[in-house]
């Protein structure tokens, strides 16, 4: 079958556009970021081992227009066209599925992400969409369906699929849902990516995790999160189930990035990578690789209290440099209705132990919460100032808390009746949503305070003094990223209170 796993250019009035891969946080930037989605690479890479024929269609880091993506698309007449959801685009999916329908009869549509596996029978009668993966193991699912539809062409008339984890109607147009998927497979089996197939040059400049280029997303070693109780975040939930890759194979990967590809830096963007001992074996694995020798970053996502002291050195040791890592906010009781579970005063000593060998901590802030008072906004914002400024935390990035996908956080707000709007346009992250204690602008301000830090004075000796531990990371952190992050934050900043 000819499979098309696309992203179409989704462009805001403002001539911004929407970032959808990865399932993260969707907001419309005219700068962005392109996020190479792993888990669709890896399904588009397993399907092409199994002999389909796979068209990537990332529009958006192809850099296309709409009108040029879907000529594009159209000329290659797919058997199947795969979308990935989110709650700011569904609106725009649900029209395009349309179209799509109009001009390609015979498609089989498959929306998947997280917003349609939470609500599919929604995205069923509101669009022309055929297939709802419910499951975050797009890859699994995607193997067997796609070998199913190949044998059976009608497979509507079937009294059920046996395939778990999804949902469709059939001919007599009765919504069948096969139950849940259950991974019982290890995430090993799911092949690594085929960086070629991906296109993966399109996505190795425009990123603000990577200090040097080209860079790469690894495959993740963990599908999704092993804490997997923030209340905000999507990897929360009864049908959502993390799995591991094993060190060597992950390993594997990374050499053969350095020396086939010339990757200079390397993320990992698992919702938490490994820790402890796993986390302490895959440095050991660097460095014994020499992997650490070969002018190569290395980056991960972590949680407070995931790493001690003797793993954040050995990971120092292992040429790992950009740690990005939750903070969330600085009161206790947000944190507590967040479910982060971590206890702040261990916050300082974990940011000093990466500082102190030479790691790059990059913490990550939400405002907007709909119990947040002037208080605990503040306390915030000095925590953020005191990190930065005493060099604590590299560098930060503020985005408003919004309620999506149906997390527990959006369900929260529904039934606390705080939501202001009910239209998923409005759900872009651009503007704060939901009643709040103080006014709004109170927020925007905030934010504006906290990107403000990068400009005055203290920081910038700071990042000044960094420069006499004489790590080559720190001259071209302030000489060369340092050109690149404010062309971004001023893209932040405008993207996240422009509404004021």
């Amino acid at each position: 079958m000819k499979i098309a796993i696309s992203y179409p250019p989704i462009l805001n009035e403002l001539g911004q556009k929407a970032m959808v891969s990865q399932n993260r946080n969707v907001q419309y930037f005219k700068a962005p970021t392109y996020l190479l989605p792993v888990t669709y690479a890896q399904a588009a890479t397993w399907l092409k081992q199994l002999g389909h024929d796979v068209y990537w269609d990332d529009g958006n880091a192809a850099l296309k227009s709409f009108d040029q993506w879907y000529k594009d698309l159209l000329s290659k007449k797919p058997d199947v066209i795969v979308l990935e959801s989110t709650t700011p685009v569904m609106k725009f999916y649900w029209e395009l599925t349309v179209r799509l329908k109009r001009d390609l009869p015979t498609c089989i549509i498959i929306m998947t992400g997280y917003h349609s596996m939470r609500r599919p029978s929604e995205t069923l009668e509101n669009s022309k969409t055929d297939i709802i993966i419910k499951s975050n193991h797009i890859d699994f699912v995607l193997k067997d369906l796609v070998a199913y539809l190949n044998k059976t062409p009608n497979w509507r008339a079937q009294l059920e699929l046996d395939i778990e984890g999804l949902v469709y109607k059939n001919d007599s147009g009765k919504i069948i849902d096969t139950g849940q998927f259950k991974p019982i497979e290890p995430l090993d089996k799911s092949p690594i990516i085929d960086r070629d197939l991906v296109q993966w040059k399109n996505y190795a400049y425009e990123n603000g995790n990577f200090l040097r280029t080209p860079g790469t997303y690894a495959t993740s070693v963990i599908r999704d999160c092993t804490f997997g109780k923030c209340t905000f975040c999507r990897y929360n939930g009864p049908d959502i189930t993390f799995s591991q890759m094993s060190i060597e194979r992950s390993l594997d990967e990374y050499e053969m990035l350095i020396k086939n590809y010339g990757v200079k830096e390397i993320f990992d963007d698992s919702g938490v990578w490994y820790r402890g001992k796993e986390a302490r074996e895959f440095a050991r694995g660097i460095i014994k690789r020499g992997l650490h020798k070969k002018g190569c970053y290395f980056g991960i996502n972590t949680r407070f209290e995931y790493l001690d002291e003797e793993t954040i050195k050995l990971l120092a040791k292992a040429n790992f440099r950009f740690i990005l890592i939750g903070f969330e906010a600085a009161d206790e009781f947000t944190l507590r209705k967040l479910n982060k579970t971590y206890d702040t005063k261990y916050v300082e000593q974990c940011l000093r132990w990466m500082t102190k060998y030479g790691l790059f901590p990059h913490i990550t802030v939400m405002v907007g919460y709909y119990w947040q008072t002037q208080k605990q906004l503040d306390l915030t914002v000095s925590y953020v100032k005191k990190f930065l400024l005493k060099g604590l935390a590299r560098s930060m990035q503020a985005t408003i808390c919004t309620p999506l996908d149906y997390t527990p956080y959006h369900l929260e707000c529904i039934k606390e009746g705080v939501l202001l709007t009910e239209d998923y346009n409005d759900f872009d992250m651009s503007k704060i949503i939901v009643k709040t204690p103080i006014p709004h602008e109170r927020y925007y301000e905030a934010i504006r305070q906290m990107y403000g830090i990068i400009f005055n004075p203290l920081f910038i000796l700071r990042q000044i003094m960094f420069l006499f531990k004489f790590r080559v990371k720190d001259w071209e952190y302030l000489f060369i990223y340092g050109v690149r992050a404010i062309r971004r934050v001023r893209n932040h900043v405008f993207n996240l209170t422009r509404n004021q």
